[in-house]
């Protein structure tokens, strides 16, 4: 019965030890001999070379920490950081999310100069496809109007900053629970990447009527 259990084992090992070490392994059991012993005649320095490395794998990783790629909060654009960091350090998310928020919200108003329209329908105004009017300027990514690229970073900019003021801002100004950690780093994310297209932007103004009449 412990013989069946051991070669039953020796083949789970010897794979185990061959993924650890990178290598192929022979098997590692000889016998049993006529008193009944089974010796271990290989493999006992490279189960304890992989037993080392698991060891100190697990070591590494707890000191290292993970090898993912990581975000710096504070190396996000530095009006939502700076709107949000002192909620953040506070612990308090929702409210850092909303602070950055209303920062790009008045960020955008004072771009365009309108201060009659916030939130989503600023948005919407100021990234309008249309052509601007008098007191109605565009926020315009840069480019020829005809190339495909600038039609699609003008349409998905409209498209997203809109969405960021509905589905962001508009849930972290009116819950009443906190929004999670990493929930929270991921829409300050989503508002740092808008904050960053429009520095790379120009604002459009329509006709001058007072200059007209």
């Amino acid at each position: 019965m412990l013989l069946t259990s051991l070669r039953g084992r020796e083949d789970q090992t010897r794979r185990v030890i061959a993924r650890i070490n990178e290598t192929d392994v022979s098997p590692r059991l000889i016998g049993p001999d006529v008193s009944g012993f089974v010796e271990v005649q290989k493999g006992i320095s490279e189960a304890r070379y992989a037993l080392g490395r698991l060891r100190t794998g697990a070591e590494t990783t707890e000191k290292l920490g993970s090898t993912a790629p990581t975000m710096k909060a504070d190396l996000l654009h530095p009006d939502i950081w700076d709107a949000a960091e002192k909620r953040w350090v506070a612990g308090h998310y929702s409210d850092a999310v909303q602070r950055a928020a209303s920062a790009l919200n008045a960020s955008v108003q004072n771009l365009v100069s309108r201060y009659d329209v916030s939130d989503s329908d600023l948005m919407a105004q100021a990234f309008s496809l249309s052509p601007p009017e008098a007191g109605k300027p565009r926020i315009r990514w840069p480019g020829d109007d005809t190339d495909l690229t600038v039609k699609s970073m003008r349409s998905g900019i409209l498209s997203f900053s809109q969405g960021i003021f509905k589905a962001i801002r508009n849930p972290a100004t009116h819950l009443t629970t906190e929004i999670p950690k990493q929930d929270a780093l991921e829409q300050l994310a989503a508002l740092s990447t808008l904050a960053r297209w429009i520095d790379r932007c120009r604002v459009v103004h329509g006709p001058d009527v007072s200059a007209s009449s």
